[in-house]
């Protein structure tokens, strides 16, 4: 079983999002796969950390995905909401580093748009009162 963490950040309505490393033109959110012993929420915690420079303090799992390799194996991807952070958002080797509104995440931009907008469904059932572009 394979297993990877991302992280949700919104600011004034906008998401963080970075852009793969092969094609700027395409983001999703901040995370990655995680070491040997870590638990997700730490894999998003520290993979948002070298992706974006942000530092997230407490964070709440929205959603988790489920898929199968062509080979059969499992993969799970949790997604995770910084309820609370701290730093200014900067590019790395891994990608662009830029705030999106929905629309360019889940329609214009996204590498992932399909699991995107299911994030962001989640996100707003959990959240009502935060608003995003």
């Amino acid at each position: 079983m394979r297993e990877a963490g991302v992280m949700l950040i919104i600011k004034d309505g906008l998401i963080l999002s970075i852009s793969r490393r092969d094609d700027t033109t395409k983001f999703g959110l901040p995370g990655g796969k995680l070491e040997p012993n870590e638990l997700p929420a730490q894999a998003a915690v520290r993979e948002t950390l070298e992706e974006t420079n942000v530092i997230v303090n407490v964070c709440t799992e929205i959603f988790r995905r489920e898929e199968r390799t062509s080979g059969g194996e499992v993969f799970y991807t949790y997604c995770y909401y910084a309820d609370d952070w701290s730093g200014t958002p900067k590019n790395s080797e891994e990608g662009v580093v830029t705030w999106l509104t929905d629309k360019e995440l889940t329609v214009t931009h996204g590498a992932f748009p399909d699991y995107n907008r299911a994030t962001l469904d989640a996100f707003r059932l959990k959240y009502p009162d935060i608003i995003v572009k």
